[in-house]
């Protein structure tokens, strides 16, 4: 391009990298207003040197607090983890020595040896933000929904990591010229804004090595993440809006304008900044609730392309950042190649593709699903899987808690299916025991059980004997691809259908209960899934002595008898378990019966009520009666599991007292 010699005077006061632009902004002046625009003055040529580059920008400084940061992340996750010691510690500790006590010998783990650990829960871990409401969704109505609180210790860190941020981002030399002190912001920003992405991308991930590091849940780190992003895109946003506003100080818009039309620099980081601004528009609860499927497609695209902008904006100068982002790359590509490997070794084999499901409709708007995994696991209680359907939402995942698992012997080939299908064996005895010929007959408590559950069911036939090792899950009919599903099934002549899908997983079991000597497990519609497997667990754990528990109450609240069918099949063999009766009490809470008739309790260990469960009541009751410590858990809806919170808070002074709490929060 010519450049005018009368333009030398101007451009020479211009950084290098705005030349090419500056220059075109003056020649498009000389052409439509036909004057010389270097005969009119820059507009404050002490901002020019401060418009691009790392000039004003103090490097050491941006060093000194991406430290800082570090630090503030790596301090908070070594806090958490010898807090995490102590628990388990203490837990393996009880556990080993009430493994073969009576119950009275598990008194001296039922009392609380100082008060400072349970004020810590009570005031901080288990404390909701306010008074009751932590996971009860905040709906404007039915079709806008603006999400749940955090809870009180959630909210410390979160208000901890935000005050750091800001602290640091303002921590300037403002005795120096105002241009300068912008350059300044500009960088600081823009450094901070590239190393929170690190732990942005970390936190997102399903394969989070910290989930089972540190033992917190997915859904609390899917709480941190979606606050981190927020603080990326306020900084990249000051980022832009430091360099903006010197360009305008020292040249006006125009020259703005022009350097966002020319300069592939500036255009890769307008890329970023506007892909992130667009995830933190469209990702509040109530559009993420409306449209989730949109959402994630949007927001994953999204989140790639601020990625890739970033990646070059920081490339192409060779910014100190480049470590940082190159390190976002790569933990996104690792994550992702853990999640196909996890699919294609669960759900592979070279004979027969993909894993064979079995989808069946239950009443009350519910799907049974059974999947073959072509390769055995240890089957854990409280996992959950993503299930892949193509067949009825393409590449989507969905995640689901792990109901219940048969571990047979059966290979991935058809061949050894078919052979062994006559000698497959169970890995766990719970389910030993329920299979073979030397069960114990069903007592009329459990017939009268049974009769009850296929009553409400309407004769639903039981999940078919699989000689290969097979998951199921339940899911609840609600929109998109769960609608599908069920709508699919339901259709069928005998409401069953037959895909190919594959699993990810298994994620979760966080949380063991076998130090417990008193388990009270809540469960709220659909959440019977994550805690039927516990009860599965501790009983058989129970009969072959390895676990302290003694004590065991299901408390599941459901709104007709017809949602006993979800579970049924499994209920049965829970009730044929040697020493079921034992430590087993069942309490079903029908919220809508069609006829008092229907609430009938079958016996003492298995009783039934009509409408919802007094959750204070149940947690005093079994308090007074406890055996050793006590756990209670919950998984259901967000009323529910408040309800259960603010019941355990209030106790946990005056016994060995422990809440848990199952959720995923979307």
């Amino acid at each position: 391009m010519f450049v005018p010699p009368s333009f030398s005077r101007v451009l020479a006061r211009v950084p290098l990298d705005d030349r090419p632009a500056m220059a075109a902004r003056l020649l498009r002046r000389s052409t439509a207003e036909g004057v010389d625009p270097t005969s009119q003055p820059i507009r404050d040529e002490s901002a020019m040197p401060y418009t691009a580059g790392l000039t004003g920008v103090d490097l050491h400084m941006n060093d000194v607090f991406t430290y800082a940061l570090v630090f503030s992340l790596v301090a908070m996750c070594l806090i958490i983890l010898f807090g995490r010691f102590a628990q388990f510690g203490d837990a393996h500790l009880r556990h080993l020595f009430s493994l073969s006590a009576t119950r009275e010998q598990q008194s001296f783990w039922s009392r609380n040896r100082s008060s400072l650990w349970p004020n810590v829960k009570r005031h901080l871990l288990y404390a909701p933000l306010g008074k009751k409401r932590h996971n009860r969704e905040m709906q404007l109505s039915s079709a806008v929904n603006f999400g749940t609180l955090p809870s009180r210790f959630h909210a410390t860190l979160l208000v901890l990591y935000v005050v750091c941020n800001i602290a640091y981002c303002v921590a300037l030399d403002y005795s120096q010229p105002h241009a300068r002190t912008l350059a300044e912001l500009r960088g600081r920003s823009g450094s901070l804004a590239v190393v929170n992405m690190v732990p942005l991308f970390v936190l997102a991930g399903r394969n989070n090595p910290l989930i089972r590091l540190l033992r917190v849940s997915f859904d609390t780190y899917n709480l941190l993440h979606r606050w981190m992003g927020r603080i990326v895109v306020v900084e990249a946003l000051v980022h832009m809006a430091a360099w903006a506003t010197n360009q305008v100080q020292a040249s006006g818009w125009g020259l703005v304008a022009e350097k966002i039309r020319s300069n592939t620099f500036v255009q890769y980081g307008c890329v970023g900044t506007f892909t992130m601004t667009f995830m933190l528009l469209h990702s509040p609860s109530a559009v993420r609730h409306a449209f989730y499927e949109t959402f994630l497609h949007l927001h994953q695209a999204a989140a790639l392309a601020a990625v890739v902008g970033v990646y070059q904006h920081v490339h192409m100068h060779k910014l100190p950042q480049m470590p940082y982002i190159k390190a976002v790359v790569a933990l996104w590509v690792l994550e992702r190649v853990l999640r196909f490997g996890r699919v294609f070794y669960r759900s592979w084999s070279w004979r027969e593709g993909f894993s064979n499901v079995t989808v069946q409709a239950l009443p009350g708007e519910a799907s049974r699903v059974t999947i073959e995994v072509r390769r055995p696991w240890r089957f854990k209680p409280g996992t959950h899987v993503f299930i892949y359907l193509p067949g009825i939402s393409y590449h989507q995942s969905h995640p689901f808690s792990v109901a219940w698992a048969e571990m047979g012997t059966a290979t991935a080939s058809r061949s050894s299916s078919s052979s062994s299908s006559s000698s497959s064996s169970v890995s766990s005895s719970s389910s030993s025991s329920s299979s073979s010929s030397s069960s114990p007959r069903p007592s009329d408590e459990e017939s009268v059980m049974h009769e009850k559950m296929a009553a409400g069911g309407k004769g639903q036939p039981d999940v078919p004997s699989q000689a290969r090792s097979t998951i199921s899950l339940v899911v609840h009919r609600r929109t998109g691809m769960t609608a599908k599903l069920y709508d699919r099934a339901a259709a069928a002549p005998d409401g069953r259908i037959t895909l190919k899908g594959a699993v990810e997983g298994p994620y979760g079991a966080l949380d063991t209960l076998h130090s417990y000597g008193t388990v009270v497990l809540f469960a709220g519609g659909i959440g019977i899934t994550h805690q039927v497997s516990h009860v599965r667990d501790l009983i058989a754990g129970y009969g072959d002595g390895t676990v302290a528990t003694r004590k065991v109450v299901l408390v599941w609240t459901v709104r007709t008898t017809e949602h006993l069918e979800w579970v049924r099949p499994w209920m049965d063999t829970i009730l044929q378990m040697p020493g079921r009766r034992d430590i087993l009490k069942i309490l079903l809470f029908i919220t809508k019966p069609k006829s008092p008739r229907e609430v009938i309790s079958p016996s003492a260990t298995v009783q039934m009520y009509p409408g919802r469960p007094q959750p204070q009541v149940i947690i005093d009751k079994e308090i007074d009666e406890r055996v050793g410590a006590m756990a209670v858990t919950v998984c259901g809806p967000g009323a529910l599991a408040d309800g259960v919170r603010h019941a355990t808070r209030k106790r946990v002074d005056v016994a060995n007292l422990d809440f848990i709490e199952e959720a995923f929060t979307w």
